[in-house]
This record gives C-alpha cells, sequence and structure tokens, in this order.
C-alpha cells in the first residue's frame, strides 16, 4: 500500500457509513530491533468528516496562538475524528489514479476520538 492511496480516501464506519475521508496519517518512530535505524509505523488516520472541508494543516498539530488562528484552526478541526490504525479492518486502493480509495472500520463514527482530544494527549506525552 502506498501512502497516496490512503490520503483522501473514503472512510466507512462499521455501521456501513461514509463518514468523510482520509485528510492526514499519523506516523510514530520504533526502534527496529534488526537495523540501527528507527522505522516508521502507521499510528493512525485523521478523518474530515465534512464533505468540503479541507484542515488547512491543521490537522497536524494544534494552533496555540496569535488568537486569530487558534480560532480558526479549532474552527477548521472540530468535526475531525481520530481512528487508530488497529481500527482499520480494510482498504480498497483507488480504481484510477486520482480517484479515492475507500478505507473501512471496526468502529462506529460514534466511539471514535474527536481529534482536538487527541491532540491534547499527544502534547501530554501519554
Amino acid at each position: 500500500m502506498r501512502l497516496a492511496d490512503l490520503m483522501g480516501a473514503r472512510v466507512i464506519d462499521a455501521s456501513g457509513r461514509d463518514i468523510g475521508h482520509v485528510s492526514d496519517v499519523r506516523l510514530t518512530e520504533a526502534a527496529a530491533p534488526s537495523r540501527r535505524l528507527p522505522g516508521l509505523h502507521v499510528a493512525g488516520i485523521v478523518i474530515a468528516t465534512r464533505r468540503r472541508s479541507r484542515l488547512l494543516a491543521y490537522d497536524h498539530r494544534p494552533v496555540d496562538a496569535p488568537w486569530p488562528l487558534t480560532a480558526l484552526a479549532r474552527r477548521a478541526t472540530r468535526h475531525a475524528l481520530w481512528a487508530p490504525w488497529t481500527a482499520v479492518t480494510a482498504h480498497r486502493p483507488p480504481p484510477r489514479t486520482g480517484e479515492p480509495g475507500t478505507v473501512t472500520l471496526d468502529q462506529t463514527a460514534a466511539s471514535l476520538t474527536p481529534l482536538l482530544d487527541m491532540h491534547a494527549h499527544w502534547n501530554s506525552g501519554t
């Protein structure tokens, strides 16, 4: 699978409902026992739940200042969701270049964590 196939993919929850599209993919570093360099692993995906919304990179990390950007960032991400990679049960790549693929989850949209809550979690280091 290519990262480009995930970006923009439609996301279908466990109830079969289309809940949005993949806006970002979060990677984590993990030590690789067989080599000196750390390996990258997919931690999860950010889901933009509005059909026409673009998160304008505010899904990458929270914006704390100046206040106009903070307000804009919160507004842009208020409906965005976080799905851990363990919740992804299937991925169908796009049929043609330029079309979105499909990601299927084993959780409903209501059980996913709001992205703003994940920002607080990631920043606390826990």
